[in-house]
C-alpha cells in the first residue's frame, strides 16, 4: 500500500463537527431542553493519507462557533467548539464517513462533551451526536441530536471552512 502524506483534503468535513454542539445554557436543564437548533461554523485543519487513488483518510480538527437560532442568552448559543475527528473518503464511490468527539466550552469555562458520526459524500454528511457528559452548568447534559455537515470551500493549502446545520 503506498501512501501519500498531505495536508487535510477539505472534502465532506461533515463533522460534523459538525456536530457543533454547543453549550452556554445558564442553569441545569433536562435533556430536552439540550436539544439545540442552529449552525456551527468550523474550520477543519489536519493530515491526510491517501491509501490508494480515491481513498483518502484524514485526521485532524474541526473548531468554530455554535449559534442558536433562538439568539443571545439560549442554551449553548455563542459557545467555542473544538472537534478531533477522522474522516474516511471514497472518492471513486462518492462516499464518505467521518466521526469524532467535541468540546464544547461556554463563556465561564464549563464544558459539555459529546460523540459525533456522519455518513455521505464527499461534501455532505447527515449524522447525529449524543451528549457525553459535562462539568459545571453543563454537569448531567443528555440527550441525541441530529446534524448535516457541509464542506463549502476546500482551501489550496488543504484546511477546510464549513457549517453544520444542527437539528433543522
Amino acid at each position: 500500500m503506498k501512501s501519500q502524506q498531505k495536508h487535510v483534503p477539505g472534502h465532506t468535513f461533515c463533522i460534523a463537527a459538525a456536530l457543533a454542539l454547543s453549550c452556554g445554557a445558564s442553569t441545569l436543564a433536562q435533556a430536552e431542553d439540550w436539544k439545540v437548533t442552529g449552525q456551527f461554523g468550523w474550520f477543519g485543519v489536519g493530515k491526510a493519507q491517501q491509501i490508494e487513488k480515491g481513498h483518502i483518510f484524514w485526521v485532524g480538527e474541526f473548531s468554530g462557533t455554535f449559534a442558536n437560532d433562538k439568539g443571545k442568552g439560549s442554551p449553548l448559543d455563542q459557545t467555542g467548539w473544538k472537534c478531533p475527528a477522522f474522516q474516511d473518503l471514497d472518492l471513486n464511490q462518492k462516499k464518505g464517513k467521518a466521526a469524532g468527539y467535541c468540546l464544547v466550552s461556554g463563556h465561564g469555562g464549563d464544558q459539555a462533551y459529546l460523540s459525533w458520526r456522519c455518513e455521505g459524500d464527499p461534501q455532505t454528511c447527515h449524522g447525529t451526536f449524543e451528549y457525553t457528559g459535562g462539568t459545571g452548568k453543563f454537569q448531567g447534559i443528555s440527550g441525541s441530536n441530529t446534524f448535516v455537515g457541509h464542506t463549502q470551500v476546500n482551501w489550496p493549502d488543504g484546511t477546510a471552512s464549513g457549517y453544520s446545520s444542527i437539528n433543522r
